[in-house]
């Protein structure tokens, strides 16, 4: 039987530096630079909100149009790069019955009923995909940007399709609260998002496009545990588009048998963009779906207990080569003994080989997740086969 989670849960552990100050032995931090003191500096703007907006959480760079687009609570902003007090916005609420059914189901009025705006994308060169909470009930539109031609200095302007909303379901979450991460590729939505009103089913969807909707497994550990999504990528495989994989960046709750207590991993997860479901009890689900525990830690024997496991966020530096970044992740500790952040580099090289494996599966009579000794299926767990799909 196929199963896409299991990968032996090897760390890919790079040199640490600290970026805030902690309580335990860590190396000097490379550099630091304060608030306070880029304040002082006169180099950065404290941008304070605008009346009647809070939230700013979603943002999505124009570089072309030179145009910062912001999401926020009940309203999707457009800033000018060059002049930050310039700007376009777009007044998106809910409904009044939409906002009383909320704060009937117990929500808060102010800081839960109303439309958070969660996803915020280019869809196309004319159109932004948006969504938002929609207090408690998703809902996404399609945002038009263009240029005024009448006006002598190109003015951007942003329009709501008022007559074209969809449902939200499996790309924001109802819940403001809940961290979400999302990729808009050719079309198709590839959302890390809580699918439920009550923040209990968390998956990894695909949506839009031509295709069918998929998902991962719903109300299965060992799938997703209580992840929190911080961002989601395209990176190429090969020079074969064909070969393309998204990879997701979460924590989660440690699985049974990896840690003893509460614990929080970092993970990265894996999927081929080609994938298009399974058979049987694979219909509509991901085949290729496998997820590995990225390590931060101090190096050598003195930093076994100085793992920063709570990724905060993940950035990408390109390289000469497309199919392989510099991934930087930021994390910070969840121990109640060493406090600290960290900034911890990883290369797609070592990302590809912790794939290959060794994997891990469910294995005893307290069903322990140990190292998977048999024969490795093929195809492979993780790849796709030429018909578009991996059936084991």
């Amino acid at each position: 039987m196929f199963t896409p989670f299991l990968i032996f849960l090897r760390g890919l552990a790079r040199g640490v530096r600290s970026c805030v100050g902690s309580s335990g032995a860590a190396p000097a931090p490379k550099y630091c630079l304060c608030l306070t003191e880029m304040l002082e500096s006169n180099n950065i703007i404290n941008f304070n909100g605008l009346a009647n907006s809070s939230s700013y959480h979603t943002f999505l760079l124009d570089e072309e149009r030179g145009w910062l687009y912001v999401g926020a609570k009940d309203h999707i902003f457009s800033f000018n790069l060059v002049n930050i007090k310039e700007y376009q916005k777009i007044v998106w609420p809910v409904s009044h019955s939409r906002r009383d059914e909320c704060k009937w189901a117990g929500k808060d009025i102010l800081r839960e009923c109303a439309n958070f705006i969660k996803v915020l994308k280019a869809y196309n060169q004319t159109h932004l995909y948006a969504c938002g909470t929609g207090a408690f009930h998703p809902v996404c539109a399609y945002i038009e940007v263009g240029s005024h031609p009448e006006v002598k200095y190109l003015k951007t302007y942003i329009s709501l399709f008022h007559s074209h909303f969809e449902n939200g379901r499996g790309k924001s979450p109802y819940d403001p609260k809940l961290l979400t991460a999302s990729l808009l590729v050719d079309g198709e939505l590839y959302s890390g998002t809580a699918a439920d009103f009550m923040g209990r089913d968390f998956a990894i969807f695909r949506t839009l496009g031509h295709h069918h909707p998929i998902r991962t497994e719903q109300h299965d550990s060992r799938w997703l545990n209580d992840p929190r999504f911080i961002s989601v990528h395209l990176i190429p495989e090969s020079d074969n588009p064909e070969d393309d994989k998204i990879y997701f960046f979460f924590r989660e709750n440690a699985i049974d048998g990896e840690h003893t207590g509460k614990a929080t991993h970092a993970r990265i997860g894996q999927i081929c963009k080609n994938d298009f479901g399974g058979h049987r009890s694979l219909v509509n689900k991901w085949t290729t779906f496998l997820k590995a525990r990225l390590i931060c830690s101090v190096p050598g024997p003195n930093g076994i207990d100085t793992h920063f496991d709570e990724l905060q966020d993940v950035f990408l530096m390109n390289s000469k080569d497309p199919k392989n970044p510099i991934v930087y992740g930021v994390f910070t500790t969840s121990s109640n003994i060493f406090k600290g952040s960290a900034v911890c580099m990883y290369s797609m090289t070592d990302v590809r080989r912790v794939f290959l494996g060794p994997y891990a599966h469910r294995d005893g009579p307290n069903y322990q997740w140990v190292p998977y000794q048999g024969r490795v299926p093929y195809p492979r767990p993780g790849t796709v086969s030429t018909l578009g799909n991996l059936v084991i």
